[in-house]
């Protein structure tokens, strides 16, 4: 929110009434709010453009989130901030030298992500099926069908899904397959993107050191 306008305010109160609504009950909101003058403890504020930032003060009151990073993080002012729906599984909030005009925030949070398993599921090899087995028994499985025309449509699907699968399970192979538990929006694109923002806050960090992001460079007086 670095220029503290009312339309972010709106869209900030509608993200949460999306969480809100789907049933999210541990939230962490982070980023540059830009709104230097609210009192965190009191929520009040103190300074100009007073109605944008009070609305943010109330928004996150309105949601039971407490601000828990105290630091300022550019210059004198507490821009940067750390929103949290449980504040006691904060462990700390600090700041780190950043390579912009803002302190990097680092918060030690008593959490863990929640992978759930996926269960196995079976996965046939048509291309190894027994084809002429399958074909004479569906042959067969027709005739079953037409003699039961006067049951009820559930009574010949289960007849029918039944024998299905098992002339599937006797004249495929099949094989037990289970998901990675991965990052399902992380697509190798994105992996590559942060490997890459990563490199290159290493080098951008090594030359604000004063040392060489090249291996290869060497000091003008090296022979």
């Amino acid at each position: 929110m670095p220029h503290r306008e009312q339309k972010h305010q709106s869209e900030l109160r509608k993200s949460l009434e999306i969480i809100d609504q789907n049933n999210i009950t541990s939230r962490i909101i982070t980023g540059d709010f830009n709104c230097p003058n609210i009192d965190w403890n009191l929520h009040t504020v103190n300074g100009p453009d007073r109605e944008t930032q009070q609305e943010l003060a109330d928004i996150m009151s309105l949601n039971n989130l407490t601000q828990v990073h105290e630091q300022p993080t550019r210059e004198n002012n507490l821009l940067d901030l750390v929103f949290v729906s449980n504040p006691t599984l904060i462990q700390s909030s600090v700041n780190v030298p950043g390579i912009s005009d803002h302190d990097i925030i680092i918060t030690d949070i008593d959490t863990k992500v929640q992978c759930n398993k996926t269960p196995t599921r079976k996965c046939y090899v048509y291309k190894n099926a027994n084809w002429d087995i399958i074909n004479k028994d569906l042959q067969e499985l027709k005739t079953i069908i037409e003699n039961k025309l006067n049951e009820s449509v559930q009574e010949i699907w289960n007849t029918f899904k039944s024998n299905l699968f098992r002339t599937m399970d006797a004249n495929i192979p099949n094989k037990e397959i289970r998901s990675r538990n991965n990052i399902p929006w992380l697509k190798k694109k994105q992996i590559k993107m942060l490997e890459r923002k990563q490199r290159l806050y290493r080098q951008a960090t090594q030359k604000k050191s004063g040392q060489a992001t090249d291996p290869s460079q060497k000091n003008a007086n090296d022979p």
